[in-house]
């Protein structure tokens, strides 16, 4: 046997269809198929053909959160799914536009642009862009070495 990459991560969660929100409409993920036959109710989210989140109702209360954080920052070394995307400098856009709390940080060698930000189960995601170009606008941090 040999791993190759992450194919997908399960998260079950009391609170679906915000979950489904944050990655569907902010990430920009989409709803794929899903086999009925689930005794659950839930999402698949794909990024074109690789699915990337399933979500899964938990009405038991229990989800995979963690403790909500005050702030965002230094975040990096947490539990986390970690996505590569392009032009991820658009999603704080989109975070800013909802009131969403997110920390980013751009590597100047190598080049990475990294965006965190919590779903709403309390799931931290690292959105890593590895060509980001030219960002405009604050950067809560920006690392030389």
């Amino acid at each position: 046997m040999k791993v190759l990459k992450i194919d997908h991560r399960a998260v079950r969660t009391t609170k679906l269809e915000e979950s489904r929100h944050f990655y569907e409409d902010l990430l920009g993920l989409e709803r794929g198929h899903r086999p009925e036959a689930l005794p659950t109710e839930g999402y698949w989210l794909y990024a074109e053909s690789q699915p990337i989140i399933h979500l899964v109702e938990d009405p038991s209360g229990i989800d995979d959160g963690v403790t909500p954080r005050d702030d965002l920052v230094g975040v990096g070394g947490e539990t986390h799914v970690a996505l590569t995307v392009v032009g991820a400098r658009d999603i704080t856009e989109r975070l800013m536009a909802e009131g969403v709390t997110y920390w980013d940080r751009l590597f100047r060698d190598p080049v990475m642009y990294q965006v965190f930000v919590e779903d709403p189960n309390g799931l931290l995601i690292e959105l890593i862009d590895r060509n980001p170009g030219d960002i405009d606008g604050p950067i809560c941090k920006i690392v030389d070495k």
